[in-house]
């Protein structure tokens, strides 16, 4: 008896998990932009000058992985390496942001 069903990772599974990354790197970028410009570190005294750090560091991380997931996209040239690594890069730094965030204050906080 022979297996009917499609592989996990076939071609257009692994399209649409590329084009959805892409979706959510972009939306991700756009909510940090939108929250610099709406919630500004000037206008509050209170804020440390290195509150933002973090969240300049992951809009960097989606950043890269925008233009990876974008070029596969716009390319049409779709990897599973590629698309691995991407999902595996997004939801880490979703589940690790307060460590990340942590580690980041920690650094910036010391002066050189």
């Amino acid at each position: 008896m022979e297996e009917t069903r499609p592989p996990i990772l076939n071609n257009k599974s692994i399209a649409t998990i590329t084009k959805v990354i892409a979706i959510y790197a972009a939306f991700y970028l756009c909510v940090v932009i939108v929250q610099i410009f709406t919630n500004p570190l000037w206008d509050n005294p209170l804020a440390p000058s290195n509150a933002y750090y973090p969240l300049y560091l992951m809009a960097a991380i989606h950043l890269i992985v925008l233009i990876l997931t974008g070029a596969s996209v716009l390319f049409k040239n779709y990897h599973w390496v590629v698309t691995i690594i991407a999902a595996l890069i997004v939801t880490l730094s979703r589940f690790y942001y307060n460590e990340i965030a942590e580690y980041i204050w920690s650094i910036s906080a010391v002066p050189f």
